[in-house]
C-alpha cells in the first residue's frame, strides 16, 4: 500500500516550460557540442500498464559544477535539467525539465557538500519503442553537462511473463528509517524501489567496490496470477566477464509462493556478489521464468568492479 499525509498540486512534469532556460537546454540537447562537465547517468524502466514504462532516471554530477551565491543569509545554488527522449526520425517522445535547489548555512558547509558527487533523480512515462535519452544541465553558469543514452523498452501486451529494466545499487536502506523521504516521493508522485521493505536508490554509474553492499532491482509480470491456479515463479541470474565470455556466476531459485488474485508485478531484490568478481567490467543477465512453460526475454545491465 503506497499512502500518503498529505495532498497537494502535483508537479509539473515539465517544470521550465515557456521558460528561456528550458529553450537554451533544448538548444544545447539538440545541437552537437558536448557537455563541458562530465558526469554519469543509468535509466533503468518499470513497466506501469501495458506498452507503458516509468523509466527512473539516475544522475551523478561533481558538485562543483553547482554555483554557489549568498541569497538571504544562506549559500544558495540551482541545478536546471532537461531530459528529453528523441524517436529514431529525432521527434520528441518524451520530455521533462526540473529544477533542484540546495540551500546551505555557509562555506564550510559547501566545502563538505563538494567532497561526494552530487545525486538527482527523476521518472517520467513512456511508451514501449527504441530511443535516445539526452539529459542537458546546468548551474546557470557557463559550464553544462549533456548526457545521452540509447534507451530500448520491449514491447508489452501484459498477458505474457517479462520482466523490468535493471536497477543495480550500492544504498540499500531500511524503509522505516526513510519515512520523511518516502513520504516527500509519493507526494511528488514518484514511485521508490521497494522490496521486502528496503529502499533501493538506482547507481548513477554502475561502479562499485569489492567492499560494497550491492544490490539489483527488478520487477516481474505475471498475468497468470489472475489465474484460479497461479503458476510457480523462478528467475536464473547470470554474470559474464566482458572481456573474456567467461560465465562467473550462475544463480537460479524460486520466487516466493503467490496467491491466486494477487497483484501481477513482483518486486525482485537480489544480492550482487562484487565481493567473489574481483576488479574487472562485467554484465549481469536475468530472467523470469514460470511453470506454465513461459519465459521472459533477458533484461541485462553492465557494471565494473574495481
Amino acid at each position: 500500500v503506497r499512502a500518503r499525509s498529505g495532498y497537494c498540486n502535483a508537479r509539473p512534469a515539465d517544470l521550465l516550460a515557456g521558460n528561456p532556460i528550458e529553450k537554451d537546454l533544448e538548444t544545447r540537447a539538440a545541437g552537437e557540442m558536448r557537455g563541458n562537465v562530465t558526469a554519469s547517468m543509468q535509466a533503468p524502466f518499470f513497466y506501469t500498464s501495458p506498452n507503458t514504462a516509468k523509466v527512473h532516471l539516475a544522475v551523478e554530477i561533481p558538485s562543483a559544477a553547482l554555483k554557489f551565491e549568498k541569497l538571504k543569509g544562506k549559500q544558495h545554488a540551482h541545478l536546471n535539467i532537461l531530459g528529453i527522449a528523441y524517436n529514431p526520425n529525432n521527434t520528441i517522445a518524451a520530455r521533462f525539465s526540473d529544477t533542484a535547489t540546495v540551500d546551505l548555512d555557509g562555506k564550510k558547509e559547501v566545502e563538505e557538500f563538494q567532497k561526494v558527487p552530487y545525486r538527482y533523480e527523476n521518472q517520467f512515462e513512456i511508451a514501449s519503442g527504441e530511443y535516445k535519452l539526452r539529459v542537458v544541465f546546468s548551474s546557470g553558469n557557463e559550464s553544462f553537462g549533456k548526457l545521452e543514452t540509447p534507451l530500448s523498452i520491449d514491447a508489452y501486451g501484459g498477458k505474457q511473463c517479462t520482466i523490468s529494466g535493471l536497477a543495480l545499487s550500492n544504498e540499500v536502506r531500511r524503509a522505516s528509517d526513510l519515512a520523511t523521504g518516502i513520504d516527500s516521493q509519493l507526494l511528488e508522485d514518484k514511485t521508490p524501489l521497494m522490496v521486502q521493505g528496503m529502499q533501493i536508490s538506482p547507481s548513477a554509474t554502475n561502479h562499485f567496490k569489492t567492499t560494497d553492499t550491492a544490490a539489483i532491482y527488478a520487477e516481474v509480470y505475471e498475468a497468470l496470477l489472475k489465474s484460479p491456479t497461479p503458476p510457480d515463479l523462478a528467475f536464473e541470474l547470470i554474470v559474464v566477464d566482458r572481456k573474456c565470455g567467461q560465465e562467473k556466476v550462475h544463480v537460479s531459485d524460486r520466487l516466493p509462493k503467490r496467491k491466486a488474485g494477487e497483484a501481477m508485478m513482483i518486486p525482485l531484490g537480489l544480492k550482487l556478489p562484487v565481493a567473489t568478481l574481483g576488479p574487472g567490467i562485467y554484465r549481469v543477465n536475468l530472467r523470469a521464468l514460470d511453470s506454465a512453460g513461459n519465459s521472459s526475454k533477458i533484461s541485462g545491465a553492465d557494471f565494473e568492479v574495481n
